[in-house]
């Protein structure tokens, strides 16, 4: 009878401990702050509530995470405020008082995203709260394509990658554009021309409260057969009245190797360079819109006189030897032609003035 009285006696102590043990409740988990930022310090606290700080048992805390990125199953941080695995030295925990216990990562890392649990140790049943940590990293550009350099008319392929959390927006943005040319990180163009060439800029963008960008550059360089277009076809100017022509041509190839002047007049083949001086001036520059390929040339004749007239022609040439040329010819002005002709008809007027006259002296006489 003695051995059952024991016996009993044991199992009401029992229940009585598991009653008191289990009434203790973890009331709430809280992370700050929510979502750090890579490199930040984080601090998590589990708060309990009817704990009995006389109680013959102590709680037990056990704090432990399980890593999106590296764990398979929980791993355990702490008991209470003694440390288990200090994750290389950056975890540490304590216990603030009987109802509030705390751990901290001081700095947090991108691999620390996954789910911290604070649970009771020595309870009859599972007493525990989770927090899911969401680790926010500021996008990066972790790949793109080199400078890209093509023949007109074939493919071209760009891509950009990136990283980050929340995982960035990708878009390619052409240099002197306002809005996105692509939403993806693969930009394709099927066949490129000259007017595709240029700086292309890839973006990746957060919207984490605040827009955090990071952004690169790929320039795309077209192999293309040069050109030139003049202005005119036809400049017309009055000589010996120490009045100017001005001939304006455009030309392009990359990379431009050879930019040059000629002139010829008649029917002739034979042409002969200009080049500034006290007959010439020539103004040349790179157009706004280019990159180092279309060139703007202005030939000024001074003080226009009749050997001036003729054909001139503008001659560009890449370093490939492909060249490309347009002409403008210089004629005497339209205007020379009624100016003569009223000229005549003056002179001829006052030679009949003159003749009239005389013979009137004549028959007077």
């Amino acid at each position: 009878m003695y051995l059952i009285y024991q016996l009993t006696l044991f199992i009401i102590l029992i229940k009585q401990f598991s009653c008191q043990q289990s009434s203790v409740q973890i009331q709430k988990i809280e992370a700050d702050p929510p979502n750090p930022n890579v490199g930040e310090g984080l601090k998590i606290r589990c708060f309990l509530i009817n704990v009995d700080p006389f109680a013959q048992y102590p709680t037990q805390l056990l704090w432990s995470i399980r890593r999106f990125s590296q764990d398979r199953d929980f791993r355990i941080l702490a008991f209470g405020g003694s440390v288990r695995d200090t994750l290389s030295g950056r975890v540490s925990a304590r216990k603030e008082s009987e109802e509030v216990y705390e751990i901290v990562f001081r700095p947090v890392q991108e691999s620390d995203s996954g789910v911290v649990r604070c649970e009771l140790a020595n309870t009859e049943a599972q007493v525990r709260l989770e927090h899911t940590i969401n680790v926010l990293v500021p996008p990066s550009i972790s790949y793109i394509t080199a400078d890209v350099q093509v023949r007109a008319g074939d493919p071209v392929t760009l891509e950009c990658r990136a990283q980050g959390n929340p995982p960035p927006l990708i878009m390619w943005i052409r240099q002197g554009q306002e809005y996105p040319t692509s939403y993806s990180g693969i930009y394709r163009i099927e066949s490129v021309s000259k007017d595709d060439r240029g700086l292309y800029k890839c973006v990746a963008e957060q919207q984490t409260g605040q827009k955090l960008t990071a952004e690169n550059y790929v320039n795309i360089f077209v192999d293309f057969d040069p050109t030139v277009i003049c202005d005119q076809i036809i400049v017309e100017q009055v000589p010996n009245i120490n009045a100017d022509a001005e001939i304006t041509c455009l030309g392009e190839a990359y990379p431009m190797n050879v930019l040059k002047w000629e002139f010829s007049q008649g029917n002739t083949n034979v042409r002969r360079a200009i080049t500034s001086g006290a007959k010439y001036r020539i103004d040349t520059n790179v157009a706004s819109d280019s990159i180092d390929s279309r060139y703007g040339s202005r030939l000024i004749i001074k003080n226009v006189e009749p050997s001036d007239f003729g054909i001139y022609t503008l001659i560009v040439m890449d370093e490939s030897k492909r060249q490309a040329s347009a002409w403008t010819e210089l004629r005497p002005s339209s205007f020379i032609r009624p100016f003569n002709k009223a000229i005549s008809i003056f002179h001829f007027c006052s030679y009949f003035f003159i003749f009239l006259c005389l013979t009137v002296d004549i028959f007077l006489q």
